[in-house]
């Protein structure tokens, strides 16, 4: 007789566990990610109004040429890319310590997708950003860097 009992102990003890899971959950990870972007400060739009130049060129490889990067309305633009349809596209940007991080990424109709990574600190922007556009038998892909200074 003593097994029924221990089993149905057991099981309350299961349940137990189960419902203090449920009332108490671990984070997920979106949880633990959100937390730590909290840590940074998002910090929308607050970039807009700055413009930098500078030289800028294919990864490995010397500079290439100047170019202007600007924000302005939340939207990133590359005054070189621009020639090619690159439009303005969105910008995000988080505050960490006394650098600011931004993301951004802009599309061509005809020449594909630029996604765009970069640091501010002080008066220089540190940009890399890679270029990938869609073939029929194949696809381009290229990463480049760009280092600017504040325009004033």
């Amino acid at each position: 007789m003593k097994h029924p009992v221990s089993f149905l102990r057991t099981i309350v003890i299961y349940f137990a566990l189960i419902l203090a899971a449920c009332l108490n959950p671990t984070p997920t990870v979106a949880e633990e990610s959100a937390s730590k972007a909290q840590d940074n400060t998002a910090a929308s739009h607050i970039l807009d109004g700055k413009k930098f130049i500078g030289p800028t060129g294919e990864k490995g490889k010397k500079v290439h040429h100047e170019d202007v990067l600007s924000f302005s309305d939340g939207k990133f633009t590359s005054a070189e890319c621009f020639q090619y349809g690159f439009n303005g596209g969105p910008y995000t940007a988080t505050v960490e310590a006394d650098a600011i991080h931004f993301h951004a990424e802009t599309t061509s109709p005809t020449h594909g997708k630029m996604v765009w990574k970069g640091t501010l600190k002080g008066g220089t922007l540190d940009v890399t950003y890679t270029w990938t556009k869609e073939r029929w038998l194949w696809t381009t892909f290229r990463e480049y860097w760009f280092k600017g200074s504040l325009v004033k």
